[in-house]
């Protein structure tokens, strides 16, 4: 990831200069991943936010819009729960829920194949990050997509 000026617009899209929204949280991120070095190996610290990417600000606004999106699949208002998990990944593209949302989406629709490719972007997040992601993430996911696939087959 290339280096954020601080005057520069804050890359996670809020629209706010960097020095105003995330560079405190990557700073303090940075120095708890240099003190974790010594100890857990790359384990996420305890109590840290979501995502690392994310201010805490940013996290509470992607849980929220992500719950949205999920509420409004549960009551079965697709087109509606669409134009959110796109919002959802346009303002939050460094992260996996995006695709998650819409991997939930096209699953309650029964569009296999679609709900199948988002998922493997899911996991692709993972596979490229390991280190914000526990190995039970993306055993979820593969178990997710293996469900789905024996769904299409029989169905």
């Amino acid at each position: 990831m290339t280096k954020v000026g601080r005057n520069n617009l804050c890359p996670c899209g809020s629209g706010k200069k960097y020095k105003r929204c995330c560079m405190a949280h990557d700073e303090a991120t940075a120095r708890m991943a240099r003190a974790n070095s010594t100890s857990a190996a790359g384990a996420p610290a305890p109590g840290a936010p979501a995502s690392p990417l994310l201010c805490e600000d940013c996290n509470h606004d992607l849980d929220d819009a992500a719950n949205a999106v999920f509420a409004l699949i549960e009551a079965k208002q697709f087109d509606e729960a669409e134009r959110g998990a796109h919002d959802v990944l346009a303002r939050f593209p460094y992260v996996h829920d995006g695709y998650e949302c819409l991997g939930r989406l096209h699953q309650a629709k029964g569009d296999h194949r679609q709900a199948i490719e988002c998922y493997r972007k899911v996991i692709a997040f993972a596979v490229e990050e390991p280190q914000y992601y526990d190995p039970e993430f993306v055993d979820h996911f593969q178990a997710l997509i293996s469900h789905i696939e024996t769904q299409a087959s029989s169905g």
